[in-house]
Order: structure tokens, then C-alpha cells, then sequence
């Protein structure tokens, strides 16, 4: 939420608007940001909505806590994952750091694979059970491919976009890239 109120989208109204971020889930998150001292309240805007804008600290804080978040592990979660690259991406102007960030994740994902279990052998199943708990494995493993591939495809379109005096990635060969080509297969 920092990097959005720095960019220029500090309202509730405009955190919903142009982030598609709930007013019952920012306003929280505002009045924390603003008790802890990372944001503080700008000018009443339009219809009294009330502006926030970075604090010293709020912009310290934005200036290393990308770093932090991207030298974590990924979480696996889609949402979070593409956060945590933009964040690398137009804060800590890493387009570097924001590839590896997403290969990362995608190869986390693709080990995820393995801990699903189809069938549980030891509890008796009806054939109802068992075709849910069939189904229920097939669909979890679907997702988290597809997530890993769109994860994967943004990677490989950040890499591609070469910023002014910039010269385009080249990333060397990682077990992402395999599967990505078994995939297409």
C-alpha cells in the first residue's frame, strides 16, 4: 500500500478504484500505516475524501522493504508473488530482481506438486469419495500449473522489456524453462 500512496492513489476511493483494493480492507490498513508513522494525512480532497502521502519513515521503509520482501522465499500465491515483483520492479528499480522473484515462485509452485496426495490409501472410500478426492487432486494440480506458467510468462515478458540503456535479460536455463518446454509439448 505504500508504493500505491506514493504513486499518487491515496484515497480509500482511489485505492478501490484504481487498485480494485475493498475500502473495508484499506481503511484498516491506513490506520495502522498511520499510527505506526509511515503515512500521514494530506489535504480533505473531493467530497472530504482525505489524502495520505508518505512520511520519512513510510518512504525509508518503502526503500528497503521491497529488498526484504523479494529476499524471502515466494509464498506461492499468486497475488502476493506479482506484488512483491512490482515492487522490486517500480521501487526498486530491479527488473532484474523482479524476474528472478517470479521464476522463483513458479519453481516453488512446481515443487508444491509433488505434496499433493491424489488418493489416501489408508481410509476406506466410496466410489463417490473417491472420485471427489480424484477430481479434487487433478483440479489442485491444474491451478497450480496454470499459475506457475502465468507466473513463468510474465517472467519471460519482464525480461523481454529493455528499459533506456538497458540491454535485454538473458536468464540461463533453470528447471522453470524445462518444464515450460515439456508443457508445450
Amino acid at each position: 500500500m505504500l508504493a500505491l500512496i506514493d504513486d499518487g492513489v491515496s484515497t480509500p476511493y482511489a485505492l478501490q478504484r484504481a487498485a480494485g483494493l475493498s475500502p473495508g480492507a484499506t481503511i484498516p490498513v491506513l490506520r495502522r500505516l498511520l499510527q505506526g508513522g509511515l503515512v500521514l494525512v494530506g489535504k480533505s480532497g473531493a467530497r472530504g475524501r482525505m489524502a495520505h502521502k508518505l512520511s520519512t519513515a513510510g518512504r525509508q521503509r518503502l526503500k528497503v522493504g521491497w529488498k526484504e520482501l523479494v529476499a524471502e522465499e515466494p509464498s506461492c500465491n499468486l497475488d502476493a508473488d506479482l506484488r512483491v515483483a512490482l515492487l522490486a520492479l517500480f521501487v526498486g528499480g530491479s527488473r532484474r530482481s523482479a524476474v528472478d522473484f517470479l521464476r522463483k515462485s513458479a519453481a516453488r509452485n512446481l515443487e508444491s506438486l509433488r505434496s499433493i496426495e491424489d488418493l489416501d490409501s489408508s481410509a476406506p472410500l466410496t466410489p463417490l469419495a473417491l472420485q471427489y478426492k480424484k477430481l479434487r487432486a487433478a483440479s489442485a494440480k491444474a491451478l497450480i500449473k496454470a499459475e506457475a506458467a502465468a507466473m513463468i510468462s510474465t517472467a519471460q515478458s519482464l525480461a523481454r522489456i529493455a528499459g533506456p540503456g538497458q540491454p535485454r535479460d538473458r536468464h540461463p536455463k533453470s528447471r522453470v524453462d524445462l518444464y515450460q518446454k515439456a508443457q508445450r509439448r
